[in-house]
């Protein structure tokens, strides 16, 4: 298999990054072939798994995302023209996200003329089950047939990671009431009342415990939930840190749970699929976290290895015209 990565644009240097590749590459010894796009004067270690691709261009975290439509040789541009093309599997970026999406649908185009592509993420939850949440950034404003595509895409996207069927949908809102929420949301939910997956509503409150298999939000209120989720472990994290410096008392008191924080902790992080397909568009293009290491990088192509194999698109497609027969006329 074919993969390209564009390792430009991330909060990383693109040195870090190839850590992780070359260690997937010694792990999957002729598996895969890793087309690895850089800036020309990058140094890359060639070898039968591993293929430079140098560009002349980088589309950089603080560019506005059209900028992809005028760097023509980019990185992130030639990666999603090779998947355009066919001559790749897939392409996975860690550089500027909205960039990633519009090139998406400029490049590799939408499964449907009118569809939204969105950003599928696979989630931990504190009993270490996983589930998926849609969409963490890719659209601000959406309507209520978007949330119902976008509830199709969860749903391929569960079933490619877990191998069976999501059994639960819900809509992210501010209650469980069914009076409750905007009228977008009171919409969408008129419009999935009829698919037996969907169970109605669920609080923000409750995702890390999640009851279901999929939530559905669009990308605004998705990428808010997300950042805040990073910030909220991130000042836990603090908080520990500095209890630990506090005293012996307190050093010996962390010491004894330190083995079943790590463990908590490594449930959420994002390293640990490293990956989260655009789904809504004819080909693989995922989107790695700007903030990856060398393991993240690692677990990217493991995960992304895995959607491509498992023919996410192809699924895709069969959830969205499931959803679209039995969606309900209440609307």
């Amino acid at each position: 298999m074919k993969i390209a990565l564009d390792l430009m644009g991330a909060d990383q240097p693109p040195g870090v990054l190839l850590e992780g590749v070359y260690r997937y590459a010694h792990d999957h010894r002729d598996e895969d072939e890793l087309l690895v796009l850089v800036l020309k004067g990058e140094v890359v270690r060639d070898s039968s798994s591993v293929r430079v691709v140098y560009c002349d261009e980088v589309v950089k975290q603080e560019d506005e995302p059209t900028v992809v439509l005028r760097k023509r040789n980019s990185s992130m541009c030639k990666g999603l023209e090779m998947v355009a093309s066919g001559e790749v599997e897939g392409l996975i970026s860690f550089g500027n996200t909205g960039a990633l999406v519009i090139g998406g649908v400029a490049y590799v185009k939408r499964l449907e003329a009118h569809i939204r592509p969105a950003i599928c993420v696979a989630m931990p939850s504190v009993q270490g089950s996983t589930w998926v949440f849609v969409d963490a950034g890719a659209n601000a404003d959406v309507d209520p047939a978007d949330l119902l595509d976008f509830a199709a895409y969860g749903c391929a996207y569960y079933k490619s990671l877990e191998g069976h069927d999501a059994e639960s949908v819900a809509l992210l809102n501010v209650g469980k009431e069914r009076h409750k929420g905007s009228k977008l949301i009171q919409e969408a939910a008129q419009l999935m009342a009829d698919v037996p997956e969907f169970v109605g509503f669920v609080e923000p409150d409750q995702l890390l415990l999640p009851a279901v298999n999929v939530v559905v939000t669009w990308g605004l209120l998705g990428n808010v939930f997300l950042k805040t989720a990073e910030g909220v472990l991130e000042v836990v994290k603090h908080t520990l840190k500095d209890i630990s410096q506090k005293g012996l008392k307190e050093k010996i008191g962390l010491g004894l749970v330190k083995g079943s924080l790590y463990q908590t902790f490594k449930k959420f992080d994002y390293r640990t699929y490293g990956v989260s397909p655009i789904l809504g568009l004819k080909g693989n293009v995922l989107k790695g976290h700007g903030k990856s290491d060398p393991e993240a990088v690692y677990n990217a192509l493991r995960t992304g290895k895995l959607l491509m194999e498992r023919n996410t698109i192809g699924a895709v497609k069969e959830e969205l015209v499931r959803w679209r027969e039995k969606r309900s006329s209440r609307s």
